[in-house]
């Protein structure tokens, strides 16, 4: 007759909860001459040390100020990610002009403050501060302990994934680029490198070709329970998927990919569900867009007009759920919200007039916050003053632009995608696709 112990064991398994990990994705965080700006502008320092030196930051050198709108969401997330657009040195000397990037270490910390947890350094700005500033940013990501893919020291680390444990689910990470902004990797492989898998049009440069890099995810998304691939391609302003794209993202996620998150085209383009040739579930998110950036910055709504001259501070940060049914069982693509973002940029001239101000902000919250002042001040007696007025109909212009923007964005996505509730971290329960579904089942969250 069995143990009571060997009994029970079945039991056990039988009575386990579903696994959920649940991801956040982010889009191109750049640090632009006018964001550092608003940076150095909020930045709050403490008292110098008793026994001298330099007063200490407090909020890192105000860059937990430019992230703070969106720390709540990436914090409450197993895992937030973003790509860091960007060379993150502190050298004084650097170099930085347009289309040529740096950002302080300060940066870095915040993100890592905010609840971001990974990086996708394979971006076609990687160089931007030559080999030595590549290595560098890798040294400042290490010490704030943000784990970064897509370059390293060598070319074996450019393409060497990310594996985190969550809840005993392994998740993996992948990232790469299309583009080098004309640049090629280095001969010697044991020099600094981009993980890069070129178009056509650059396939004399040294990298990868589609079918290598397919060839690399297969393997990778063997090493893991799920894997995510995050790929720097486009074109750039373009608001459809290049068709070239399109086939390689779907040529990825049947070679083992749960998820192909793509950045830089600096507006949104479409999320798509696919189902692999296997039967898995499958998605594929074009371009997130930016999330901090300063393009697009005297942007104002006028109504009856489409709005795509804001496009390029749209954006949205995408909820992924990975999900296990239970233990031993494989982990598949569970519930994918989004949340809309916009860049708030109080910038109304082409000179200083007054304090500026840039953060990425949900736009939920902010016509929620909105419609409770309009109610607030409706509730007040007539007849209404001059100031109260003038308010309201600020705050109704803004309701109606803030709408518009929002209209915008969920345009990206197709029948299937859920907008996330304000809650925004609600778990549901695991529910197995459909036989034969082609697209993504997803929840909305209450």
């Amino acid at each position: 007759m069995p143990s009571p112990a060997l009994l029970l064991i079945p039991l056990l398994f039988a009575a386990a909860p579903a696994t959920h990990v649940e991801l956040v994705f982010g889009g191109d965080v750049i640090p632009h001459g006018e964001v550092k700006t608003v940076a150095k502008l909020h930045a709050r320092t403490g008292p110098v040390p008793p026994t001298g030196g330099v007063a200490p930051s407090l909020n890192n050198e105000g860059w937990d100020h430019v992230f703070g709108p969106i720390a709540d969401v990436l914090r409450t997330a197993d895992v937030g990610v973003i790509n860091l657009e960007t060379p993150v040195t502190d050298n004084k000397k650097a170099v930085t002009r347009e289309l040529l990037f740096n950002a302080p270490s300060a940066m870095a910390r915040a993100l890592a403050a905010s609840g971001v947890k990974l990086v996708s350094t394979g971006n076609n700005h990687a160089r931007d501060q030559l080999p030595t500033g590549l290595v560098e940013t890798l040294r400042h990501l290490d010490a704030t302990g943000l784990r970064h893919t897509g370059t390293g020291a060598t070319k074996a680390a450019a393409w060497e994934p990310v594996f985190m444990d969550v809840r005993g689910m392994k998740v993996g990470f992948l990232s790469f680029t299309r583009l080098l902004n004309g640049f090629s990797n280095p001969k010697d492989a044991q020099a600094p490198h981009v993980a890069f898998v070129p178009y056509p049009i650059h396939r004399l440069h040294r990298g990868l070709t589609t079918d290598e890099a397919v060839e690399q995810v297969r393997a990778v998304a063997a090493r893991c329970d799920a894997l995510v691939v995050l790929v720097h391609w486009g074109t750039e302003y373009a608001d459809t998927p290049n068709p070239q794209d399109r086939e390689l993202g779907r040529a990825l996620l049947d070679a083992g990919a749960l998820a192909v998150i793509g950045h830089h085209p600096h507006v949104l383009q479409p999320l798509e569900g696919y189902t692999t040739a296997d039967g898995r579930r499958g998605l594929i998110a074009f371009s997130l867009g930016n999330l901090v950036a300063n393009q697009d910055r005297f942007y104002r709504h006028a109504p009856g007009k489409k709005g795509e001259a804001g496009d390029k501070r749209d954006s949205m940060l995408l909820r992924v759920s990975l999900a296990r049914s239970a233990p031993g069982a494989p982990v598949v693509l569970g519930d994918v919200a989004v949340l809309p973002v916009w860049i708030e940029n109080n910038a109304v001239g082409r000179k200083a007039r007054e304090r500026r101000n840039i953060q990425p902000v949900l736009i939920d919250r902010e016509l929620e916050a909105v419609r409770e002042r309009l109610a607030a001040l409706a509730a007040r007696p007539a007849p209404l003053d001059k100031a109260t007025l003038a308010e309201k109909a600020l705050l109704e212009k803004r309701l109606v632009g803030s709408q518009h923007r929002r209209e915008r964005i969920l345009r990206m996505l197709p029948e299937g995608f859920a907008v996330a509730s304000s809650e925004l971290r609600q778990r549901t329960a695991f529910v197995p696709p459909a036989p034969g579904t082609r697209s993504l089942a997803t929840q909305t969250p209450p």
